[in-house]
């Protein structure tokens, strides 16, 4: 369970990253992070990406947080069209339109795991954040399920999970991500992509 616990904590801060702007606390937590050897396998690449550009500003950590906020707006909020919009229906419905068939099953996911969504109809359940933070509701309920000796329940939650990643995660996040690759993102912003690519390729 060792690796769920690591998994639990790269989707909960995947969310947080993907869902508001940076803190300074937030950022100063990533500074303190200790990351394994570079030469180790399954080094998260990605989040090394991240802590890098943080520990670069070294006190300058205000200065930091103003340039990702600004850079969080220009990415995923626009004000007309952001880089990279992060919602699963633009990327899953013909129509290019948001509130369409796939957040309603979405929603469905999440209810019948028991999830309560805590920003229910003002942002619609498709966002990368929201899903994020269901991957992590799905991993920690795993853990508890493991701890508890509920093998049964934790088997329908791995099923839950693997499900949601594979019939639906895998389908648009990758063109999500390729968005922010390719673009002129910062190279934090860039480091979660990298991140977020990387966990979607162990998990499922």
């Amino acid at each position: 369970m060792q690796e769920r616990h690591g998994e639990l904590y790269i989707f909960t801060l995947l969310a947080r990253i993907f869902s508001v702007e940076p803190t300074p606390e937030f950022l100063r937590e990533l500074a303190a992070l200790h990351l394994p050897a570079d030469t180790e396998e399954n080094t998260p690449q990605g989040m090394r990406r991240m802590v890098e550009v943080v520990r670069r500003h070294g006190d300058g950590i205000e200065e930091l947080q103003e340039e990702l906020s600004m850079e969080f707006a220009r990415l995923f909020l626009g004000p007309i069209k952001p880089v990279a919009i992060p919602y699963a229906s633009w990327y899953l419905s013909e129509s290019r339109q948001l509130m369409a068939d796939e957040t309603i099953d979405v929603r469905r996911r999440y209810l019948e795991t028991g999830m309560a969504v805590k920003d229910l109809y003002s942002t619609p359940d498709d966002h990368i954040g929201i899903e994020l933070e269901f991957l992590g509701h799905l991993t920690g309920e795993m853990i508890a399920a493991h701890e508890a000796g509920r093998q049964e329940r934790l088997k329908d939650l791995e099923s839950a999970r693997d499900g949601f990643i594979n019939e639906h995660l895998k389908q648009w996040a990758p063109a999500f991500i390729a968005t922010i690759l390719d673009s002129d993102a910062d190279a934090f912003y860039k480091g979660a992509a990298q991140l977020l690519e990387e966990s979607l390729m162990i998990s499922g």
